[in-house]
């Protein structure tokens, strides 16, 4: 069974907005297997104040979030990048279809987005993408 080396994602900080505390535990504890750091956030304004703080490599919004919305968030993200060679990438990630999301808007500006629940190989995949590492992948053999 081929499986991913975790070594190629370590040390990446990854910054996730989700105002679900069930989503947020599982993505990240499933991202720490790959050794990327994980700081969450639960509302818009926590997830603006980690990113300047945190100064992450990657971000994870959720879109349908009460009150101000991912949307709003991957605005300002993109306002305040706190990289000076190109924006940070951003991955967004909602239940809603494709029309209710209105991802086809020009002014969201994220790289990738992502249904829910969200496939682990997929969102491990579209970050080391994003972020430039490469993704070994090794055989898992057992001799007996």
């Amino acid at each position: 069974m081929p499986i991913p080396d975790a070594s190629t994602l370590d040390g990446l900080r990854v910054l996730m907005v989700d105002d679900d505390l069930d989503s947020c535990g599982w993505v990240t504890c499933a991202l720490e297997f790959y050794g990327i750091e994980v700081h969450s956030s639960f509302t818009v304004s926590q997830g603006l104040e980690a990113f300047d703080q945190f100064c992450p490599d990657l971000v994870l919004s959720d879109i349908a979030m009460p009150g101000e919305d991912g949307y709003s968030l991957l605005r300002q993200i993109r306002q305040r990048s706190n990289r000076p060679d190109k924006s940070t990438p951003v991955i967004a990630f909602t239940a809603l279809s494709e029309s209710q999301a209105g991802f086809l808007k020009s002014e969201v500006w994220f790289d990738q987005w992502l249904l829910k629940p969200v496939d682990i190989d997929e969102l491990v995949g579209a970050i080391a993408r994003l972020t430039g590492r490469t993704m070994l992948i090794r055989e898992l053999t057992c001799s007996y």
